[in-house]
């Protein structure tokens, strides 16, 4: 069982703006529909056995229990549909290690061909800067061929998660999908770095909440790759300490439940379909919060299965965000 998935106990959620009294959904534009003032509270959560790292199904809608700051919540929808998935495919191109080499890449392919045909992917890249190499798109001969064509590393640049994270997230806003879930999958040789981006780890975690993308991340591990983590990546807790500029993978993959793992190169195809396969494996859920206060703020979000699931199935992680950013009231009335 990986690491990650025994920390990350939450949810995910997609904010929509509802006419709960009326069946027709307020027109809005792309660019507004994960910052609008949200009625209703969507959130995915994908309960995995620990012992066995399995995806547990067969639940019901009373096995499961949400709570928003504390408060439990009202479950008005439940459901375990297929939803259309949208995938920013976010690939490390600084430092020294190559966390893209051929056989990964086809192994991303592979992944990518297990999606449903209305699943839509974007590819962007990072290091010193951040690149839009494909929009959206759901033809997969053209990602194919991009991600065969990316562009070679930047030896002498860094890894700024803060700024990748901030523009895949800024980006997501375009997806087709607007109810659909959405990931931002990372390929990369490390799980922190330093940044000194213009984007901070702060700024960053609020449009990825605003956004409502789930974040993982596919650590290759060589040899290189743990000198460079030893060289690049453990300063930054110390950096933090001093107030000083960090990005941290981990962070964002346990802040938004996704999933962290690692394995080398040879055994990245079955870790990129398995990732894959459980963002579409997720439980739908939706209430409307007993808060409807719109102040723009976070909201702490936490869900618990009965005891009798966990006394059948054992420990069982949850796989989700573990929070949301609540709409703002654009007239500044509550």
């Amino acid at each position: 069982m990986h690491r990650a998935l025994v920390l990350i106990l939450a949810l995910a959620f997609t904010p929509l703006e509802l006419n709960l009294s009326s069946p027709q959904v307020q027109s809005t534009s792309p660019e507004q529909s994960v910052r609008l003032q949200t009625d209703l509270i969507l959130v995915d959560v994908l309960p995995v056995q620990q012992k066995t790292g399995r995806v547990i199904g067969g639940l019901r809608e009373d096995d499961f229990s949400v709570f928003e700051d504390g408060v439990k919540q009202s479950i008005s929808h439940f459901s375990r549909e297929k939803l259309p998935v949208s995938i920013v495919l976010l690939v490390d191109r600084a430092g020294c290690v190559n966390p893209f080499s051929e056989q990964i890449r086809a192994a991303t392919i592979k992944a990518i061909g297990h999606l449903k045909p209305d699943d839509e992917v974007a590819i962007m890249t990072f290091s010193s800067k951040v690149t839009l190499v494909q929009p959206f798109t759901r033809d997969r001969t053209l990602i194919a061929d991009k991600i065969m064509a990316v562009e070679r590393q930047h030896q002498s640049e860094q890894h700024y998660f803060n700024a990748a994270i901030y523009q895949a997230s800024e980006y997501m806003r375009k997806a087709a999908n607007p109810g659909g879930r959405r990931a931002i999958v990372v390929l990369t040789s490390l799980e922190a770095s330093i940044d000194f981006s213009k984007v901070s780890e702060k700024e960053a975690l609020l449009s990825v909440l605003e956004s409502g993308a789930v974040v993982s991340g596919i650590l290759i591990q060589t040899m290189g790759g743990r000198i460079e983590q030893g060289i690049r990546g453990k300063p930054t807790s110390f950096l933090r300490h001093l107030g000083l500029r960090s990005g941290s993978l981990k962070m964002f993959v346990e802040e938004t439940g996704g999933e962290l793992v690692g394995a080398p190169p040879d055994q990245i195809d079955p870790i990129m379909n398995r990732l894959v396969d459980n963002i579409a494996q997720s439980y739908s859920l939706a209430y409307s919060p007993t808060n409807a206060v719109r102040d723009g703020r976070r909201r702490r979000i936490r869900i618990e299965l009965s005891p009798e699931v966990e006394k059948r199935e054992g420990k069982v992680a949850l796989l989700g965000r573990r929070g949301y950013v609540m709409g703002k009231d654009e007239t500044g009335q509550k």
